[in-house]
């Protein structure tokens, strides 16, 4: 699994996003029920269309999940900032628990990763990889941090199109570059499996290689 496919991939968040636009271009348009409606809707017709080309289709259900409790929020707040605020919660939920994480020295990234790729199964008896699980964690919390903080303000203003617009801004762009900087934080500090094989090879020789004498000196004979 990448660490894409981990945060959800970028196809589960163009399958979030397209309702979450459907919503907001509706609701403006002809209100709040009318918006609620097409954006279930438009989530549905992504998974429909999922199944027919035989796609994997469990973003998109999960797409449709979120949208309709989006939904039910906004029905029941009767406003359409509330179609965001399950997104908003879901922020600074993911930013808090990472900060917890690194408070009790459990750094989260470094858990995601273990379940990623055997290598750093015992990322917690090294040095250097918890120092790159501590840094991960520390960009993921920036990120759901930025992502409450802008979200929160706006929500407050309600500013529901700006709302729209945060929520894809922040979205695939943001979390490409999160992506990025968690690998390059982990290239760079923790090492690849070929020289940790070369590194442990070269001090198995060193400890089982055979000392071998000197002969004795020779002594002249007598005459």
């Amino acid at each position: 699994m990448s660490f894409a496919e981990a945060m959800g991939g970028p196809r589960g968040m163009v399958d979030s996003a397209i309702p979450t636009v459907a919503f907001v271009a509706v609701n403006a348009g002809a209100g709040l029920t009318a918006g609620i409606v097409f954006a279930v809707a438009t989530a549905a017709a992504l998974v429909a269309l999922r199944v027919v080309r035989r796609e994997p289709a469990r973003q998109a259900f999960s797409g449709l999940f979120a949208v309709g409790f989006a939904a039910f929020v906004a029905s029941r707040t009767h406003s359409a900032e509330g179609f965001f605020l399950p997104s908003i919660v879901k922020n600074a939920v993911f930013a808090g628990v990472g900060l917890l994480s690194l408070l009790v020295r459990r750094p989260l990234a470094g858990f995601v990763l273990a379940a990623m790729d055997a290598r750093y199964a015992d990322w917690r008896q090294h040095s250097h990889l918890r120092r790159a699980a501590i840094r991960a964690t520390l960009v993921w919390i920036v990120v759901f941090g930025l992502r409450f903080v802008i979200q929160g303000v706006l929500y407050l203003a309600g500013q529901t199109g700006w709302l729209a617009a945060a929520n894809i801004a922040l979205g695939l762009p943001l979390f490409g570059v999160a992506i990025i900087a968690t690998f390059a934080i982990v290239r760079r500090l923790a090492p690849s499996q070929a020289a940790v094989d070369e590194r442990d090879c070269s001090a198995g020789l060193q400890v089982t290689a055979p000392v071998v004498a000197s002969p004795p000196a020779s002594r002249p004979e007598p005459r």
